[in-house]
């Protein structure tokens, strides 16, 4: 008779049985690199923040926005010599009451202008909340791995290489918008990955003792999936690139949610999943996304200045053709304008000197030059004739570099394993990184990254996990189930090699015993017994933490505007395409 019990299903959901849980000294130790690794971002991103003290790069335009929004409700156009003025905080004669076309959603000002009110009319001000937005970032990097892989040491390692990352600390500490869209799409994996443990445990829960073809439980309320929605719709609320991002999440939640009933062999489970399932994520997800999305233009609502508010009701009393004359006047103007922003969007081509395209991203070849005042506002303050100060968006180059290889072994574990963990990370590349190859025309640049920076860092921290044999198979799995029979045939163990798969062995390793009693690494730590650790995948990780840690001493002069000498300066610049 097959064996239908709770924890059997369990097994076949990918989860623990029921009587596990997570050993208290785990916790312990994860919450507390959560905090280390969170108190390091705090400093990379608030110690001299507030330099320089006036505006930057694209500052103009979304302080000044951010300030208008919360003065007049709406962002509104400037006097000229307005951009000088914001040195001095004295700005609020400058702001006119006439409205400015605008081409972002607004909860991306908004924010950037909290801080303003918080704070003042200053540096500081206008980019406190993205330094709080990459400070936060960092710590859900770190519980998102801690959830994934229960290994303090990854969980903290991925935070580790988020908080000394170029490109987040450079766009924590300028008044940009897409430090947001990180913050915003990390929460909504975060989310994510709470909502398909919550919704298999609850499957298991309600098919327990039930015979193959039952019906499954319908679970009506997923609160985690509801919370993913919200996620997704601030995420969009900040830049329209978010909208994949949602397409992305939305296409695994139904292949996650067809799987799992097929796993169970529940009743129709292809009809129930693709039918009955995708229509509850997509109602889940696209309408809560849209309602948060409109809910943040809710001051556009409130202002009948703001630019094209009365646009519809206009046509309509002067007798113009009115398009969509159905819809009520004010989503009517609304959805003008987002056509005219979308016009503005995909006919951007103008030139820059620092535009990029999305295939040089990952090796981070011509990185955003943020700051470069002329040479005669310095002087000799440096203790050269010539004295420079450069804020360049680069990232840590070896967590880029070493990345791209850690890219490459996430992939094949996620197909070769079928191993879920992996598709998190890999789903912001899929939603945040590849929409941007579609553009070939367009102006981008490569500080659009720290999007999906978080990504890139816990790819790496689980490729190296992988390597370092701290990940296990999952629970249930057929590769859980050959290491379990090599563990009964006494070919891996404890005073055995560890596992090992074919190119590792084939390359010598798998003669290499498993370290029995690590006195350095602790299970409390680690998360896994000793006797699994690799020696080389530990040696792979001591080399990319220490050159990361190399290049962010050596050019964190660079990430935050030091004085320093044109020398210094330019022989951090490896490559042409850098300067």
């Amino acid at each position: 008779m097959d064996n239908r019990s709770g924890d059997v299903l369990r097994a076949r959901l990918g989860l623990r049985p029921t009587s596990w849980a997570l050993a208290a000294s785990l916790r312990i130790n994860g919450w507390a690199v959560t905090a280390i690794v969170t108190l390091l971002a705090a400093v990379t991103r608030f110690v001299g923040l507030s330099h320089p003290r006036g505006l930057m790069f694209d500052e103009i335009y979304y302080v000044k926005e951010g300030y208008a929004l919360w003065h007049v409700g709406y962002e509104a156009e400037w006097k000229e010599g307005a951009d000088a003025l914001f040195a001095t905080g004295d700005v609020a004669h400058a702001l006119t009451t006439k409205p400015s076309y605008v081409v972002h959603p607004e909860l991306g000002k908004w924010l950037i202008g909290s801080g303003m009110e918080i704070f003042g009319v200053n540096s500081f001000g206008w980019r406190f909340m993205p330094a709080l937005a990459g400070v936060l970032t960092v710590l859900l990097v770190t519980r998102i791995m801690m959830r994934l892989t229960h290994s303090p040491l990854l969980a903290g390692l991925a935070g580790f290489f988020l908080a000394i990352d170029g490109i987040g600390i450079t766009e924590s500490r300028i008044a940009l918008l897409d430090n947001f869209i990180g913050l915003f799409a990390t929460c909504a994996l975060y989310c994510l990955v709470r909502d398909r443990q919550w919704m298999r445990e609850r499957l298991a829960r309600g098919l327990a003792d039930r015979p193959a073809g039952s019906t499954a439980p319908l679970l009506l309320w997923r609160p985690w999936l509801l919370a993913t929605a919200i996620s997704l719709g601030l995420t969009c609320s900040i830049k329209w690139s978010g909208l994949y991002l949602l397409a992305a999440v939305g296409v695994l939640v139904v292949v996650w949610d067809v799987c799992a009933l097929r796993a169970v062999r529940a009743r129709s489970w292809h009809t129930a999943g693709f039918l009955g399932r995708g229509l509850q994520d997509f109602l889940y997800l696209v309408p809560t996304a849209l309602v948060v999305y409109v809910a943040g233009w809710f001051s556009w609502f409130a202002h009948s200045e703001a630019f094209n508010r009365d646009w519809a009701a206009q046509r309509r009393e002067t007798g113009q053709m009115l398009p969509r004359s159905w819809m009520p006047d004010s989503l009517n103007s609304l959805l003008d304008y987002h056509i005219r922003m979308y016009r503005f969007h995909v006919g951007l081509d103008s030139s820059h000197p620092y535009m990029s395209k999305p295939l040089s991203w990952l090796v981070q070849m011509r990185p955003t030059l943020f700051y470069y005042p002329p040479k005669e506002q310095l002087g000799s303050s440096c203790g050269s004739d010539h004295c420079v100060e450069a804020i360049s968006a680069i990232g840590n180059i070896p967590v880029w570099w070493f990345g791209i290889g850690a890219l490459a072994v996430v992939i094949t574990v996620a197909v070769a394993r079928r191993d879920w963990r992996m598709w998190v990370p890999l789903i912001g590349y899929v939603g945040l990184y590849l929409p941007w190859f579609q553009y070939p025309d367009r102006t981008i640049f490569s500080f659009y990254t720290v999007a999906f920076v978080p990504c890139v860092v816990m790819v790496l921290a689980l490729a190296l996990g992988s390597l370092s044999g701290m990940i296990p198979p999952l629970p249930g799995s057929a590769a859980a189930r050959d290491e379990e029979y090599a563990v009964i045939a006494g070919t891996t163990g404890p005073g055995l090699p560890a596992p090992r798969g074919v190119i590792a062995r084939f390359l010598g390793f798998g003669r290499w015993r498993g370290i029995a009693n690590p006195s350095f690494l602790t299970e409390e730590w680690i998360g896994v017994s000793g006797w699994r650790l690799r020696y080389e995948g530990l040696a792979a990780m001591g080399v990319v933490v220490l050159l990361a840690v190399a290049f962010g001493l050596l050019w964190w002069p660079l990430w935050t505007g030091q004085t320093i000498s044109y020398d210094f300066w330019y022989w951090h610049m490896w490559f042409q395409s850098w300067i």
